[in-house]
């Protein structure tokens, strides 16, 4: 390739940084750094951000940049919450991390070389920030990408910082020459908020990289291990496989020895409860690395993916990472999300089944079943043979570059 393709690359989501967004960066990052005709220069926070704790599992998806710059600001947790408390919304300009991308002149004092493209990952949206104001100085292409919503987020309310958000969203979509994000329905949502950008738009989804594919062949062990790996927050509950354990106890309860299910994430107060006393055969494990999550999913007959439950189905529009980790377990999946959701498109039909959060009976009626089938060793009712080719990283980053040489050097 003639043209050396220079890219910048802005997230605070950085490797070693463990947490789901840092996840997808690293898994784009190392098939970005790994084409020969791409340099990529990273622009992060510093290795002590809160809440990011450094998973030293991932430092080698840190390899193949041409210069990194961490920046340090200031954060504090109890400030955070002192200031929560004295104004809500104080935190939502956009969001705790603010002093990252008002850094942005100690990024120009610093970057050794002049990038032609800018490549920028939200959340957080500080990240875009930084973007935005880096670009306006260096007056270069950008492409944006947001992992989830901004400020048609139904998790996320902005309260009085809405209509701020607005505007430097509105004027985020105008300087980028591309919007990327997770969802076909969080596009569809964007195309009716700002019809004059739907051009714009592009889909490029949460991807899994391939090296951690599960090779160990299926066999079955002592009991049916069904796992859940991801936090629990709000309406994202494990009530619905506890609903279905109380109903196998009143009406088979002999079969519940042969069930393990465990659970491994974060826990809010309002979800840890339901663990209080914990329902015999539910255990919860608390956090793992992504090492250890990918091989307890490797070890499960049945994978469980919870959404958050909406009351408004244009809502249900988020794309779960760890779909993609579940994909490659070869694991059959059960979904327990909003019908016609994101989660139930990428799922149903094709690697798993999916049950909406009060369908009691159906999620009952099929870890019965399960439990028939793996008493007699029908393997084909656990393991899933879909391979899910298009949300390969390799495919997505290559794509990707396709679409930084099309703005660069094509135009």
């Amino acid at each position: 390739m003639n043209n050396k393709l220079n890219v910048l690359l802005i997230s605070i989501s950085f490797p070693p940084k463990a947490d789901p967004e840092c996840l997808q960066t690293a898994k784009y990052f190392k098939y970005l750094a790994s084409d020969e005709s791409v340099n990529i220069d990273v622009v992060t926070s510093s290795d002590k951000t809160l809440f990011m704790p450094i998973d030293h599992n991932l430092e080698s998806y840190t390899q193949g940049y041409r210069q990194i710059i961490k920046i340090p600001f200031f954060e504090n947790k109890y400030i955070n919450f002192l200031m929560r408390k004295l104004s809500p919304n104080i935190l939502n300009y956009p969001d705790s991390k603010f002093r990252f991308y008002k850094k942005w002149k100690y990024v120009l004092k610093h970057l050794h070389r002049s990038p032609d493209i800018i490549y920028s990952r939200s959340y957080p949206i500080s990240s875009t920030l930084m973007a935005y104001h880096l670009q306006k100085e260096l007056n270069i292409p950008w492409v944006l990408h947001l992992s989830d919503p901004w400020t048609i987020n139904p998790l996320h309310k902005l309260g009085k910082a809405q209509k701020w958000n607005e505007q430097i969203e509105n004027e985020c979509f105008k300087s980028a020459s591309y919007i990327s994000f997770s969802s076909f329905k969080t596009i569809d949502l964007y195309k009716k908020k700002y019809p004059e950008f739907a051009d714009k738009f592009k889909f490029f989804p949460n991807v899994y990289d391939l090296k951690d594919k599960n090779t160990i062949p299926y066999s079955f062990k002592k009991k049916l291990k069904i796992v859940y790996t991801g936090g629990l927050v709000g309406s994202r509950t494990p009530l619905p496989l506890f609903k279905a354990v109380k109903a196998i106890s009143h009406n088979r309860p002999e079969i519940l020895n042969d069930f393990e299910i465990i659970i491994a994430g974060s826990l809010d107060r309002q979800n840890r409860k339901y663990f209080l006393n914990s329902t015999r055969p539910i255990k919860h494990i608390g956090l793992l690395s992504f090492k250890q999550a990918l091989e307890l999913q490797q070890s499960a007959d049945l994978l469980v993916v919870i959404d958050s439950a909406f009351k408004n189905p244009e809502d249900s529009q988020f794309f779960p990472s760890k779909l993609l980790d579940y994909i490659l377990a070869k694991r059959k999946i059960i979904a327990i999300t909003d019908k016609n959701s994101m989660t139930w498109e990428v799922v149903k039909n094709k690697f798993g089944k999916c049950y909406e959060h009060k369908d009691d009976a159906g999620l009952t009626k099929y870890l019965i079943e399960a439990w028939i089938s793996w008493r007699n060793k029908d393997e084909s009712f656990f393991v899933q043979s879909s391979s899910g080719e298009e949300y390969s990283a390799q495919t997505n980053a290559n794509k990707l570059i396709k679409l930084f040489r099309g703005i660069c050097f094509e135009t």
